[in-house]
């Protein structure tokens, strides 16, 4: 029988690259719409949180799990250094618009820009990691590496069932058929699968095992 390590790095829906890609292409949908001259001021409003909001989950998690395992690579670091660096200044001005458009009705002529501006910097971003990070990542790297840094990244980024609406696939994998939903005008709560429970659950505990801090 396989150890819960065996069963991540052999499941291909957790490939990383293809993980990423989701939120890339969420992320272009936005920027479509926000670097547009005269789109409509309440559509780039709603697409601002959004794109704000889905660029700090995918930000933080890209970081966490991805750079963090490939920086020490010799074959990536230079490309790792270079997201980084990116993504600190991506980082600084996502923290800064988050809170303020958070408060706004309508977006001001100022803001607009910054978005505008953040948009591009992102899409840049997007494009060299497609480019040129991601392919020298499915070259370079057996699948149960890619497979076991996007089991780690689903963790962290915590998609919604409505993320992955069109990734059945993934989403049958991650959460349970029914979801549980609270009284109307609080939050949704959408229960994980007990398969995708079971395998978080023995993850963090065979890594908490090899950590050393436990003796036997």
């Amino acid at each position: 029988m396989q150890n819960i390590s065996e069963e991540i790095a052999t499941d291909n829906s957790f490939n990383i690259v293809n993980i990423l890609l989701i939120d890339h292409g969420y992320l272009k949908e936005c920027i479509d719409v926000l670097i547009r001259d005269h789109s409509d001021l309440q559509e780039k409003l709603f697409y601002s949180r959004t794109f704000l909001d889905t660029l700090k989950k995918h930000s933080i998690s890209e970081e966490k799990t991805v750079y963090d395992s490939l920086v020490d690579m010799d074959e990536f670091r230079k490309n790792i250094l270079e997201g980084e660096i990116e993504h600190d200044m991506i980082s600084k001005k996502y923290r800064f618009l988050i809170p303020r458009i958070a408060q706004m009705k309508s977006l001001d002529d100022v803001t607009e820009i910054e978005i505008k501006v953040l948009a591009k910097l992102v899409k840049q971003h997007i494009e060299e990691e497609e480019k040129v990070l991601f392919p020298k990542m499915r070259n370079n790297l057996d699948s149960a590496i890619l497979n076991e840094i996007g089991f780690q990244f689903m963790i962290m980024r915590r998609f919604t069932p409505q993320d992955l609406e069109n990734y059945p696939d993934l989403q049958k994998e991650v959460y349970a058929s029914t979801i549980d939903k609270r009284p109307v005008g609080t939050r949704n709560v959408y229960r994980w699968s007990a398969s995708f429970v079971r395998k978080v659950n023995g993850y963090i505990s065979s890594m908490v095992g090899q950590s050393g801090y436990i003796k036997n």
